[in-house]
């Protein structure tokens, strides 16, 4: 297991539930404490083993607006190559099983350099090729540049648009990618490669409802055997040319939440669970199960409320602050996540995640204790960055005084009853429209709505069910405000999609800029930074983004969620990857563990011996 930045404390306690897993098993086999004999559980070649997860795939091509839901890209993570993935400590790291060597030979022009591995092929036999290369680029990389033709429904053009040419050499197993204009995070691109041949018949943005074996063939060690509602089956693909994966078969079932994913752990329904969200029941159904090991850490997603920089009562930055100083940013981290993890913080980056390199936790809380583990282990989390976040300080709690004052200088009148009233008469509704989708941001909508009301706003809440309907209620003029996820990771210029109209209006080609933001000095900081090829450089380039952004006050940044994996003391080589879909990134290693007897020893030599 990786260590990956996770709190030692939460180590701890799944090792003792490990070690208390196996005493248990002793015990039921002797049939008596006194008279058990000890049992070795040792890890085999073969079988299969259920995943367990509460939200259903959308679609069949992760880099289409209707394929880009969490489930989607964690379960095709399993099936399609990508160039470079997401390791579990959060870093970029390349995908040697499909691409040898990928280089950056040049800087003017930036020229980078993929070898794809000679014996790579789709699950049909096709090869991989520059071709399913070019294809990416050609249907994400914006207009057309000589038609002028819209793009197609792409969850993102950032970095493809960058690119000047693609030209393929070495029987098209050498790709050379030629910018015109510098892309710093370039490794984020050729991520969930499709097969060319066939995504060029069915269009890039075909009508699945969920993930299609026809169209997602495989280019990694498994390939999608079935698709049926709430259950996907992985088998061993034929065709991988790898080392060859432990588990014959891998099946993902669909939950309808983390209680009846805990219970399928403890059933044995499920060997591995990942819920999108947890609470204290969960929690304590998993540390209390005798026959499963857990791990905790912050994810890479963290929630914050957005603003509509044209609304009516949200068009000036005093109008923004006044709402922002009414919420309590610390009370609602402390009944949020407090009782899990009293090491998350109110967030202090609209660009990164608490964790990340550039966001440290401050000194006074990087120690503290878990009040829920109920131990004295302390974080070793350290940080080269002593300052917490990398923009403009603002109150982690409510500020009544500064929210009135603010108001009434904007002509806002608090009405006897203590409600606030617009400067032409009535009361002062806001419209919070807040993702439902994702658990995390619902029950932060929910304590938003009530801080707001405590303070003297009115509050109609605008339900949902993704994110980006979330953001386009937004960006529409349909909300005021809005409670919704951010999926960072390891390339920061993702932000360009966030904070600029430099991909086009919210909801094409990529862009999340769902408040409408349209600041020059924004602008103009994220196309430097995202082309700074110096990382070190670059970093305060960013800096100085989120020291705008927290003075425009187009969002204020709430908390960082936590994520839980489970597994069962029955499976060997399980490692948790909270950044991004990285659950599967070491599914070929995963093992089942059985009771050892000659046969399973054998077994278990020659999976070490190779």
């Amino acid at each position: 297991m990786t260590d990956g930045g996770l709190r030692p404390s939460w180590r701890q306690r799944a090792a003792a539930l490990a070690v208390l897993a196996l005493v248990s098993l002793a015990a039921a086999c002797g049939g008596g404490a006194a008279s058990a004999t000890p049992v070795t559980l040792v890890p085999v070649t073969g079988g299969g083993l259920t995943v367990g997860i509460d939200q259903a795939p959308t679609g069949c091509n992760p880099n289409a607006l209707t394929g880009t839901n969490r489930a989607s890209r964690l379960v095709l993570g399993a099936v399609l190559p990508s160039a470079f993935t997401v390791d579990p400590s959060g870093q970029s790291t390349g995908n040697q099983n499909v691409v040898d060597q990928a280089e950056l030979i040049s800087t003017n022009p930036q020229t980078v350099v993929y070898t794809i591995d000679p014996k790579a092929v789709w699950s049909d036999g096709v090869p991989i090729t520059a071709d399913d290369f070019r294809y990416a680029w050609y249907e994400q990389r914006g207009a057309d540049p000589i038609t002028g033709l819209p793009a197609a429904a792409d969850a993102s053009v950032l970095g493809y648009r960058s690119i000047k040419s693609l030209t393929a050499s070495n029987n098209g197993k050498t790709v050379t990618v030629v910018f015109k204009e510098p892309f710093a995070d370039w490794q984020m691109l050729f991520a969930n490669l499709l097969p060319a041949h066939v995504m060029e018949s069915v269009g890039w943005n075909p009508a699945c409802p969920t993930l299609n074996p026809a169209i997602d063939l495989s280019g990694g060690p498994y390939v999608i055997r079935s698709v049926q509602a709430g259950r996907i089956v992985l088998k061993v693909n034929p065709k991988w040319w790898g080392q060859p994966p432990s588990l014959t078969t891998v099946t993902i079932r669909v939950a309808t939440g983390a209680d009846q994913l805990a219970q399928w752990l403890r059933g044995g329904t499920a060997q591995v669970v990942q819920p999108s969200a947890i609470d204290p029941t969960f929690v304590h159904q998993l540390v209390g199960n005798p026959r499963a090991a857990s791990e905790l850490d912050i994810s890479s997603t963290f929630v914050q409320l957005e603003f509509a920089m044209n609304g009516a009562n949200t068009s000036t930055v005093e109008q923004r602050d006044a709402i922002a100083h009414a919420i309590n940013r610390q009370s609602l981290v402390t009944s949020m996540t407090g009782w899990i993890d009293a090491n998350i913080v109110p967030a202090q980056s609209h660009l990164y995640v608490q964790g990340q390199n550039g966001y440290p936790l401050p000194a006074d809380i990087q120690n503290a204790l878990n009040p829920f583990i109920g131990n004295n282990q302390t974080s070793s989390t350290t940080t080269t960055n002593p300052t917490p976040g990398s923009g403009v300080p603002f109150s982690t709690t409510a500020d009544p005084t500064a929210t009135v004052r603010l108001l009434t200088l904007s002509g806002y009148v608090m009405a006897p009853d203590g409600q606030w009233q617009v400067p032409t008469g009535g009361p002062l509704v806001l419209r919070l429209a807040v993702d439902e989708g994702d658990p995390w941001a619902a029950q932060a909508g929910d304590v938003v709505a009530e801080q707001l009301r405590h303070a003297g706003f009115g509050v109609q809440v605008v339900a949902q069910p993704t994110a980006t309907a979330t953001g386009m209620a937004l960006a529409s003029g349909q909300a005021d405000l809005a409670v919704l996820p951010i999926d960072t990771g390891p390339y920061p210029s993702q932000a360009v999609a966030w904070y600029t109209t430099g991909l086009g209006p919210a909801g094409q080609n990529g862009s999340m800029d769902w408040s409408n933001l349209n600041d020059p000095t924004v602008d103009t900081l994220l196309a430097q930074a995202a082309q700074q090829l110096n990382p070190v450089k670059a970093q305060p380039i960013y800096a100085q983004v989120d020291q705008q952004l927290w003075t425009d006050m187009v969002a204020l940044p709430l908390f960082a969620q936590p994520s839980v994996l489970g597994w069962s003391v029955r499976t060997y080589g399980v490692t948790p990857n909270f950044h991004g879909a990285g659950l599967f990134g070491t599914l070929p290693t995963w093992q089942l563990r059985l009771p050892e007897s000659p046969a399973t020893a054998a077994t278990a030599t020659s999976t070490s011996t190779g």
